[in-house]
């Protein structure tokens, strides 16, 4: 019996560490934290989203630049993989995302320029997200997350609220699948209420196994006016065919 014991330790140790599962499957986690999940939506360690002003028209420079940061370790434990939305080099917000079988969700934003974010919790205070699309989503969805909004100010006081996260899935038009990089023929089109508002996008066209092609943000967590953006370019910076520009004049 201790034979058979020893010898099964050691053929689990010849295997290495078991990775984490989800739904009984092994989880790919060698590019981040689920490399099946972050093709879908686009979120790719350095790859870099540039954005124009026009759905048919690249800027030069980019409008807007979005870099997918390498994967980061948030309190408790909860990985995510960052995206800085940088314009003129200066970053404007920083949204922190991970995934729930296969489900993607928003934990935590940050607005550098005011000194404020705000990370959604549960009932214990857990950072448990707001979801923003499912794995299977379809236009006609609907689903609201109620979490704890834990917003932080600049000298580091904390406000918690009660608040409602809303995305409603549609079928995006022809004219809102258009933008300068290419003519999509398929994607989801997102239309976003948070309650209260602290600076959520109120509408982003998503396109499966490329990421966000549209987005519409005030960058702010007061909201304001945001002005639409298309994507025109896809880069992942440190490749052979990337160039030799950063990611919207801001440091890689």
């Amino acid at each position: 019996m201790r034979l058979f014991v020893l010898s099964l330790v050691l053929v689990l140790t010849a295997c290495g560490p078991v990775k984490p599962t989800t739904d009984g499957g092994s989880v790919d986690d060698s590019c981040g934290i689920d490399c099946v999940s972050q093709n879908r939506y686009g979120l790719i360690a350095n790859r870099c989203f540039e954005y124009s002003v026009s759905d048919t028209t690249a800027d030069t420079p980019p409008k807007l630049g979005a870099l997918v940061k390498p994967v980061f370790t948030l309190e408790g434990g909860v990985k995510v993989m960052p995206v800085e939305y940088r314009e003129g080099g200066q970053t404007l917000m920083i949204d922190n995302f991970a995934f729930e079988n296969g489900n993607l969700k928003l934990m935590r934003r940050e607005f550098p320029r005011q000194g404020r974010s705000i990370t959604f919790r549960n009932d214990a205070m857990v950072i448990s997200g707001v979801t923003w699309l499912l794995a299977d989503a379809a236009p006609g969805q609907n689903q609201t997350t109620n979490t704890q909004a834990d917003s932080v100010d600049q000298g580091g006081t904390h406000t918690t609220e009660a608040a409602s996260y809303r995305v409603t899935v549609q079928n995006p038009t022809a004219n809102q699948l258009k933008t300068p990089l290419n003519a999509y023929t398929t994607g989801l089109r997102l239309l976003t209420v948070q309650t209260p508002d602290r600076g959520s996008d109120p509408i982003r066209t998503f396109v499966p196994d490329v990421g966000f092609i549209t987005l519409s943000s005030a960058f702010n967590y007061a909201g304001g006016n945001p002005t639409p953006v298309f994507l025109q370019r896809i880069r992942d910076i440190g490749s052979p065919d990337a160039g030799s520009e950063p990611c919207s004049l801001g440091v890689p």
